[in-house]
């Protein structure tokens, strides 16, 4: 939450909060959701991004959220932007449509990679690239994704997150 905080004072209201959209792997989704619903306020004025794990279950997670604090689940639309591919998204839909839920999509690398070639023959190539922060005055930076593989960070600072947050060893 505090880092939902120091976004929302850069990107204020009048400034963009089309920008609050959180991505909710950071720390596991399971961690966000236990956090995020403490703090209501948050839950009603941000968006979701869903990045890694089963998208069919964070629907899931994510309507009994805003059920559990009365936010209307119509008004929050959730960005999934995993490995989709056209069926998969179609499936994403059909599960947020049956939740009441709204989707938006990011398919492969182009959520935000959509650029032209500057000769015009069609889309440039994909970077395919992720930046992620290593450390910030020398202490480590992690992100416990929902899927294993994306975790990224120092063995030993994983290590302490995941025994900081209760999120077990796969």
């Amino acid at each position: 939450i505090k880092a939902l905080s120091l976004w929302e004072e850069v990107y204020t209201p009048e400034r963009g909060s089309a920008l609050w959209i959180s991505l909710t792997d950071t720390f596991s989704t399971d961690v966000f959701f236990r956090e995020f619903k403490e703090a209501p306020d948050y839950v009603k004025r941000w968006r979701l991004r869903q990045d890694s794990g089963d998208p069919i279950e964070y629907v899931k997670k994510a309507k009994a959220l805003y059920d559990s604090l009365g936010v209307d689940a119509s008004e929050k639309p959730i960005v999934f932007s995993d490995s989709l591919n056209v069926v998969k998204a179609k499936a994403i839909q059909k599960a947020c449509d049956e939740a009441g839920l709204k989707a938006s999509f990011g398919i492969g690398t182009f959520l935000s990679n959509d650029f032209q070639r500057s000769d015009g023959n069609g889309p440039s190539k994909a970077l395919n690239m992720v930046i992620k922060l290593y450390s910030i005055n020398n202490i480590p930076c992690v992100k416990i994704s929902d899927d294993i593989g994306k975790n990224t960070g120092e063995k030993g600072a994983v290590k302490y997150v995941k025994d900081l947050f209760k999120i077990p060893e796969a």
